[in-house]
């Protein structure tokens, strides 16, 4: 299998047992926040609308559960985030949810949001964030280290309260999205109704080797050996029943078995009496009949790391062997949504169900996101109440805007009244909306530049203003904030931008000739009072 210029990594190992699961770990140990910067998808799980769907959903969940166990409204709702990792997804989400409590009038009910990561580096961040510790100051939010492939304690950062069978009074909620395609599997087949393993070795250039790390995983080689294997595999009913469904039922294929979402399950399990609703958005496999006539593995190795495509099927049938119920979306191109419980049905939850029928089988967010990739190639051709329509669906999403800022303030001048006031109201929500990451515009100085442009000078030097703190040395920011503030009459303040614009920019000959202009004009006015 070696050639002259590849080395052995590994041979005949269980998938799961691949030390392509530590490397990885390892990266996003490392890379911290960063992985979402550089490298990792984020934003189709982590943006208004996605959130807003789930909200809709566990608010509905809530309703159903305190309608049938009354008692219960006295105890915290807990929600588990697995792999918070930048935290955006946490920000729109608990704003929306607590939105719609108090629309709902739910005042008294207390919901615990918990963002959880396995390295420490994630949560150094979100402590510091500035759209997080509000939510913490609330209340709304804690933090917790949770490692899927570890049964360790759950212990809050903040109040030091244990997840355990003692405060999970309501059912556990999970949220795991983009986090199960990273997750341990192991590989099988099926040929002729028998079920097979298939174990990997690995292979790569030297040149591609830091000491026994793989630099870059696109280059590494993974070759699969099959082995006949019985269904009663694990030796857990509820792993081993899916297996012996897929070796009657599934025709000669290969697929992949979320081993590591099973053993997270299984612990969360134990900790919440056995009552668990989990909310998951990944790529993946959604229906017992796309599994089959596959011939090779479905997983992707992306720089520093790799993914696997989600089997939400084999997720939903542990799920029910253990008391409960899921719900996949119909299968479509792009991503998967679905929802599962454990210990308790969904199909009695009137609210739920409607939630789900909205939010999942109807408008998901897999719909969602077809919807705006092609609104993103047309973007530079659509006049600005189509604009201001697709920012209405997607929530006032900030990184969506970041992309038509300079297309909105060309049509600002020839668009009609009811759309730029529309527009106008939208972009309070914009601002508010606004989640800081590394080597992210900041679209607070869009929202001053699109006042700006309608001469709502205070409106434009507020949010200037703010975005100071995000981008402190930018020319263009001091200098039109020290315009905003001429035309408001506050000249002095004006002086002190244009004059640090200057020193940004000493080349400026614009702001060089306001300064002047400024100074002159308060020379001349105690020579006018006079006269």
């Amino acid at each position: 299998m070696t050639t002259e210029k590849n080395i052995v990594i590994e041979q005949h190992k269980r998938f799961s047992k691949s030390t392509l699961w530590r490397i990885q770990k390892d990266y996003f140990d490392r890379a911290g926040v960063s992985a979402w910067v550089n490298q990792v998808p984020f934003y189709i799980t982590c943006n208004p609308f996605i959130a807003k769907s789930y909200a809709r959903i566990f608010l509905g969940f809530m309703r159903d559960w305190m309608a049938k166990h009354p008692e219960t409204r006295q105890h915290p709702f807990y929600i588990l985030e697995i792999g918070a990792g930048s935290g955006r997804f946490t920000f729109y989400f608990v704003t929306a949810l607590h939105q719609m409590m108090q629309q709902a009038g739910m005042h008294d009910v207390r919901v615990c949001h918990v963002m959880s990561d396995f390295t420490r580096s994630n949560m150094q961040y979100w402590e510091k964030h500035h759209a997080i510790q509000p939510l913490v100051e609330k209340g709304w939010v804690e933090f917790a280290i949770y490692d899927m492939e570890a049964e360790r304690p759950i212990t809050l950062v903040q109040s030091k309260t244990h997840l355990d069978h003692t405060t999970l009074i309501n059912p556990l909620t999970v949220i795991g999205n983009y986090i199960f395609d990273t997750s341990l599997n192991d590989l099988f087949g099926v040929r002729e109704e028998a079920l097979y393993e298939l174990t990997t070795s690995l292979e790569t250039p030297q040149d591609n080797m830091d000491g026994n790390t793989p630099i870059e995983m696109e280059k590494v080689k993974v070759h699969y050996d099959a082995k006949k294997v019985a269904s009663e595999f694990y030796g857990d009913p509820l792993i081993d029943n899916i297996l012996e469904k897929y070796r009657s039922e599934l025709q000669d294929t290969v697929f992949l078995l979320p081993i590591g979402a099973f053993h997270a399950l299984g612990f969360l399990r134990k900790l919440a009496n056995n009552r668990l609703l989990l909310l998951s958005t990944d790529k993946g496999n959604g229906a017992l009949h796309t599994l089959d006539g596959a011939t090779t593995p479905p997983i992707y190795f992306h720089g520093c790391f790799f993914s696997a495509m989600v089997n939400f099927h084999a997720i939903g049938e542990y799920m029910q062997n253990a008391g409960g119920e899921y719900c996949l979306q119909t299968p479509r191109k792009g991503i998967k949504t679905a929802v599962f419980s454990c210990g308790f049905g969904l199909s009695d939850m009137g609210e739920t169900q409607r939630a789900l029928s909205d939010w999942v089988e109807g408008m998901s967010p897999a719909d969602y996101f077809t919807l705006h990739r092609r609104m993103s190639d047309t973007f530079n051709e659509c006049q600005l109440d189509t604009i201001a329509a697709h920012m209405q669906l997607a929530g006032w999403d900030p990184h969506i805007y970041m992309k038509l800022a300079s297309r909105v303030r060309t049509l600002i001048k020839d668009t009609d009244r009811d759309t730029l006031n529309f527009m106008t109201a939208g972009m309070h929500q914009l601002a508010a909306n606004f989640y800081d990451m590394p080597k992210t515009d900041c679209v607070l100085f869009e929202v001053g530049l699109f006042f700006h442009t309608l001469k709502n000078y205070a409106e434009a030097a507020k949010y200037y203003t703010q975005a100071r703190h995000f981008m402190p040395e930018n020319y263009s920011l001091s200098y039109n904030l020290g315009l905003c503030l001429h035309y408001l009459d506050n000249d002095t303040a004006a002086l002190t931008h244009f004059r640090y614009a200057l020193a940004l920019n000493p080349d400026a000959k614009e702001v060089q000739e306001w300064i002047t202009h400024i100074e002159q004009e308060k020379d001349a006015l105690p020579l006018m009072k006079e006269e």
